[in-house]
C-alpha cells in the first residue's frame, strides 16, 4: 500500500517534534476559538434579548446592527478575551496536570526584575510603532495587488481602538490590556513556547513562539509589529524564569497604546537610524543588567520540563 506521508513529515513525527508543532498549532488554533466560542454567545445573547425567540429577518438584522453600532461596539473585541480566560486557564491546568506552577514559572519576581522589565516597555513599543508604521503604508501602498489589504486592515489596533468611545478607561484596561497579557503569555510563553524551546533550541523555539503570537494579531502590520516585543517577551521569561514578567511587560506595552489612544496623546514617532540604534542599544542594556541580577539570586529550576 502506498504511504502517502512524506518521509521528512514521518521522520518529524517520529523525532517528537512534530507532535510538539502540531499541538502549538492547535494553542494557537485554540486561543482564537475560544474567543469565537464566547462571541456566539455573546451575540446570541443578545439577539434573544432583542428579538426573543423568533429569528429576525435580513433586513431586521441589519437594522439591529446599524442601531446598536454592533460593527464598532466594544462588546465584540473585549468581551471574547475576557470570556475566553475561562475556557483556557481549564485547559492550561489540564495539560500542565498538578505542577502546573512550577512548569510555567509561578514564582513572584523580584523588584530588580520588575525595574528593569518596565525599563523596556515605551523602547520596545516605540519600535513596534516604527515597524508598524513602515509595513502599513506599503500594505496600502500595495492595495492594488492585494486588494484585500484594506479590509483587512481595518482590524488592526488602530482601527479596534475607534471602540473606545463611551467605555470607561477602567473597563477598557481590564479587557484590553489586563486580560490578553495574561491569557495569551500563559498560552504563547508559558504553554507552547515552552515546549518549542524545548523541543527545538532557543532560538528556534523562540521564533517559531513569536511567529504563532504575531499571527493571532490581524492584519499583516500590526503581526509584523508586535514580532519584536514578542520576542522580547520570550528573552524575558527565559532570563528570569517566572511568566509574571512577561505578563507585566505585555501589560504595560497594551496600557500605554490605550492612554494614548483614549487620552488622545501624541503618536508620531520620530524615525531615524541613530535614535532606532540608540532605542536598541538600551534594550541590550536592559537585558544585560537584568540577566546581571538574575544570575545573583539563587539557582531555582523554575521552568520544568512537561
Amino acid at each position: 500500500m502506498r504511504n502517502f506521508v512524506p518521509e521528512w513529515l514521518a521522520r518529524l513525527c517520529q523525532s517528537g517534534r512534530g507532535w510538539t508543532i502540531l499541538e502549538a498549532l492547535g494553542w494557537t488554533l485554540g486561543f482564537l476559538f475560544a474567543q469565537g466560542i464566547v462571541l456566539i454567545v455573546l451575540l446570541a445573547i443578545m439577539l434573544t434579548a432583542t428579538f426573543g425567540t423568533v429569528w429576525p429577518s435580513e433586513d431586521e438584522f441589519l437594522k439591529w446592527v446599524l442601531d446598536t453600532d454592533l460593527d464598532r461596539s466594544f462588546l465584540l473585541v473585549g468581551v471574547p478575551v475576557l470570556g475566553a480566560i475561562f475556557l483556557i486557564l481549564p485547559a492550561i491546568r489540564w495539560r500542565e496536570g498538578k505542577a502546573f506552577r512550577q512548569r510555567i514559572g509561578w514564582r513572584s519576581p523580584t523588584t530588580d526584575e520588575i525595574v528593569y522589565a518596565l525599563a523596556m516597555v515605551v523602547p520596545v513599543a516605540l519600535i513596534g510603532n516604527v515597524i508598524y508604521d513602515v509595513v502599513n503604508d506599503w500594505w496600502h501602498a500595495e492595495k492594488i495587488l492585494w486588494p484585500f489589504a484594506v479590509a483587512l486592515s481595518e482590524s488592526s489596533l488602530d482601527q479596534l481602538y475607534r471602540t473606545f468611545q463611551g467605555v470607561s478607561f477602567p473597563v477598557l484596561v481590564v479587557a484590553l490590556a489586563l486580560a490578553p497579557a495574561v491569557l495569551e503569555e500563559l498560552v504563547f510563553r508559558g504553554v507552547l513556547g515552552r515546549r518549542l524551546v524545548q523541543c527545538f533550541g532557543t532560538t528556534r523555539g523562540v521564533l517559531m513562539a513569536s511567529t504563532l503570537f504575531a499571527v493571532i494579531h490581524g492584519s499583516l502590520p500590526h503581526a509584523i509589529a508586535t514580532l519584536p516585543i514578542a520576542i522580547l517577551l520570550h528573552v524575558l521569561y527565559l532570563q528570569t524564569g517566572t511568566i509574571w514578567i512577561p505578563i507585566l511587560v505585555h501589560f504595560g506595552n497594551n496600557l500605554l497604546a490605550i492612554s494614548m489612544v483614549y487620552f488622545k496623546l501624541g503618536t508620531e514617532t520620530p524615525v531615524s537610524l541613530p535614535f532606532m540604534a540608540l532605542i536598541c542599544g538600551y534594550l541590550l542594556l536592559m537585558l544585560f543588567l537584568l540577566h546581571f541580577r538574575v544570575s545573583r539570586l539563587p539557582k531555582v529550576s523554575n521552568l520544568q520540563n512537561s
